[in-house]
């Protein structure tokens, strides 16, 4: 193939997968929050220790063990056809980063539909800038708390830019990024940030370890019954369970990993990965439906 072959494919692909309203910017990084420490990675303190961090780079493999204080995050905004300050929903990747061609298409289809109906979008890679490559394998709640502080700097700058509105600005998060997103609602971080989310969705995240967490704000968990990269699906279950927050689990019998995918049917890292449109469709218009009418409410649903 040509170079001139080349270009204009690399060209035609960006006009596929680059909306002419999504707008790049960067975000800056905050961490400086009292539940947050000096704690550098290491192999003994390896997950939520290190990963509560009021670094932006902390030295964990992943980063090529490098130390930095202050940092941005790339991001990519995606504003409706109306004036501003909208609703806003803030989009998490998985394992493999915002920049992996399946991420990207998930993250413009969703950032449509939601453009649609008057939501701005703003779509955060935690990796780029981090010269992070990928998080995958074993669940990885290091990555999964250090991102916490992505989103919640990620919420400042749209409420700070006027863009969002201050109570309607929600997180929706696959894999690692469903991890985040619920622990985005622990108790200590809505406490010690400026600005609260009003609810987050969880898409196929791992829930082990997470049972005597304390949550202040709802959350949806989606997640397949044959989804072997959450490893337990009945540690999700348990947060469904519980009465004294509002965390609703929706479980889909037969769906695996990756099941909002179009045309996923592979294994990556070990995990079966198969598009199930019935799965991704109830997703949607359950997250529609509480965006609009912010009715949270706890339980398990077997679809």
């Amino acid at each position: 193939m040509g170079a001139g072959m080349r270009l204009l494919l690399i060209a035609l692909f960006s006009l596929v997968f680059y909306p002419a309203n999504a707008e790049k910017i960067r975000i800056t990084w905050k961490g400086d929050y009292a539940h947050n420490s000096e704690t550098i990675w290491s192999p003994e303190n390896k997950y939520h220790k290190s990963g509560l961090t009021k670094n932006f780079m902390n030295g964990a493999p992943e980063e090529h063990s490098k130390v930095q204080r202050d940092g941005v995050l790339e991001a990519e905004l995606l504003l409706p056809h109306v004036e501003q300050p909208v609703p806003f929903v803030i989009l998490l990747h998985g394992c493999s980063g915002a920049t992996d061609r399946v991420v990207r298409s998930w993250s413009r289809r969703v950032a449509k539909a939601l453009n649609d109906q008057g939501y701005g979008v703003l779509i955060l890679d935690s990796f780029t800038t981090r010269n992070v490559q990928s998080t995958c394998g074993a669940p990885n709640y290091h990555w999964g708390v250090r991102r916490v502080e992505d989103a919640y700097s990620a919420m400042d700058y749209l409420v700070e830019k006027n863009l969002a509105k201050p109570s309607d600005v929600f997180v929706v998060g696959r894999s690692n990024g469903a991890l985040t997103t619920i622990m985005i609602a622990e108790d200590y971080e809505v406490r010690n940030h400026p600005h609260r989310f009003a609810g987050g969705f969880a898409i196929s995240p791992t829930c082990l370890g997470l049972e005597k967490s304390v949550f202040a704000a709802p959350f949806v968990i989606f997640v397949g019954d044959q989804d072997d990269a959450v490893v337990d699906v009945k540690a999700c279950e348990a947060l469904g369970k519980r009465t004294e927050s509002p965390v609703r689990v929706i479980e889909f019998k037969g769906a695996t990993h990756g099941y909002e995918d179009e045309g996923a049917n592979s294994v990556f890292h070990g995990w079966r990965m198969k598009y199930d449109p019935r799965a991704e469709r109830y997703t949607m218009a359950t997250i529609f439906q509480l965006l609009k009418s912010k009715d949270f409410k706890g339980g398990i649903e077997s679809r």
